[in-house]
């Protein structure tokens, strides 16, 4: 459990955050049977003092481990959230306001043509 864990983490701290959150599984997977000779994933994690062999992992949940990290976690997805909130208020506000100004552009030309 322990050389399983501590290749994840391995492989986890050479990529970003970014890349992290959007290929964690196959990162994950990839990190525990390893990558062969010709660049493709293993099959199998073998371990030879115990005849263990591993051929599937089943990611349940994805945690960190540091409390800092995942305080850090939660705030940069909060704040990501957020950011994606006031894009698509200041979007629809926008849109709104063009198409208030349209409709006011049609009425006067309507006025005028009246």
């Amino acid at each position: 459990c322990k050389a399983v864990a501590s290749r994840v983490r391995g492989a986890v701290a050479t990529v970003s955050f970014d890349h992290f959150h959007r290929h964690s599984a196959d990162l994950i997977r990839h990190s525990v049977c390893g990558i062969g000779d010709d660049g493709e994933p293993r099959d199998e994690l073998f371990f030879p003092s115990n005849n263990l062999v591993i051929t599937n992992v089943d990611i349940q949940s994805v945690e960190p481990v540091d409390n800092r990290t995942k305080d850090a976690l939660q705030k940069s997805v909060q704040l990501a959230i957020e950011i994606t909130t006031n894009s698509q208020e200041a979007t629809a506000r926008h849109e709104a306001q063009r198409l208030e100004q349209e409709a006011r552009g049609k009425l006067e030309r309507q006025r005028i043509s009246d």
